[in-house]
């Protein structure tokens, strides 16, 4: 049995005519009736009623129509499954940031296909620590994710190869009803509604780290919300719950048009680094994943980081202990 055979009865359910079928299958209208006649043979059973004009299927097709269309549906899905799962295996998996994943990766994967269209990628939306561990475990080749100078990711350069790409900011946000009550301090201004980020998380780190301090020495806070996910923090500012910072390549758009507002008199922005690291490793993927981090450390040589979010240039922060990416 050839599956052409299948495509071809379908195309005759479809259309109700030898000729019409014919024409659709682009083969002579004979040699399409002798293709019916072979699935005819093979099944075991007669799907053309052929004493009757116009055409007509005998009951046992009529009442296996469905059955037809969904094995072949089922055919096709599977070749498509068996494809992705070997696409898989031969190229690139990319560990990202929850937040990354959203915001920048998309643009990420475009810079990559115009280097090698011919890969794909599989994408994994993660937390950081969880995104660092799969590249250390060989579970990902590369690793889309943020660094502060305070909070590095720690990989060995033997590990893999390290390239800043942008620059974006984490800030302090409400949305246009709550900022026309908070945005200036007062000595009887009510407590500010927070949406924070745990304090074991990334974000949650970065924060106390570098602006929670000092908003809390002015101002009295009450948490309303406690997530990892910047996603739905977003949300939650968007409808007036509370203030939260959040990465500026998240929200560019709600800044825009005047969704969301900064809250610069009350926290300070926090900058942070988008940082990609490539795996080093050895054979065909290996030398794929160098040729990659070359170009887009080529190309990150010529133009300075944009602020995500914002269109401002900024200048670029080395990581202490690996001031010049190189392929090794």
């Amino acid at each position: 049995m050839e599956l052409k055979w299948l495509d071809d009865y379908i195309a005759l359910i479809e259309t109700g005519s030898f000729s019409a079928a014919a024409a659709r299958r682009h083969v002579s209208q004979p040699a399409f009736s002798r293709r019916i006649q072979l699935l005819e043979e093979w099944l075991g059973v007669t799907l053309i009623d052929r004493a009757r004009k116009p055409l007509r299927f005998t009951p046992v097709a009529a009442e296996n129509q469905a059955a037809f269309r969904n094995l072949v549906a089922r055919i096709y899905e599977f070749r498509a499954a068996l494809k992705s799962e070997s696409l898989d295996m031969a190229d690139l998996t990319i560990a990202a940031q929850h937040s990354l994943a959203a915001s920048y990766v998309p643009g990420f994967l475009r810079r990559l296909h115009d280097l090698e269209p011919e890969p794909s990628f599989r994408i994994r939306s993660e937390n950081r620590s969880e995104a660092v561990t799969m590249l250390m475990r060989g579970q990902a080749e590369i690793l889309i994710t943020y660094e502060t100078a305070q909070t590095p990711c720690g990989i060995p350069s033997p590990i893999a190869m390290r390239q800043v790409l942008g620059v974006d900011q984490l800030v302090l946000v409400a949305s246009p009803a709550l900022h026309a009550s908070l945005s200036a301090i007062r000595s009887d201004a009510p407590p500010l509604p927070m949406l924070c980020f745990p304090p074991e998380s990334f974000f949650g780190q970065v924060v106390r780290l570098q602006a929670l301090a000092e908003l809390l020495r002015r101002q009295q806070v009450v948490v309303r919300c406690v997530s990892e996910f910047a996603m739905g923090l977003r949300e939650l500012a968007l409808v007036g719950q509370g203030a939260a910072w959040l990465p500026g390549s998240l929200i560019a758009d709600d800044l825009k048009r005047g969704r969301l507002l900064p809250l610069e008199s009350m926290g300070r922005s926090i900058a942070l680094d988008i940082v990609a690291f490539f795996a080093v490793l050895p054979g065909d993927k290996g030398e794929r994943l160098k040729r990659q981090f070359q170009a887009l450390h080529d190309q990150a040589a010529l133009s300075p980081h944009a602020v995500a979010g914002t269109g401002r240039a900024a200048p670029r922060r080395a990581r202490p202990d690996q001031e010049t990416p190189r392929a090794r």
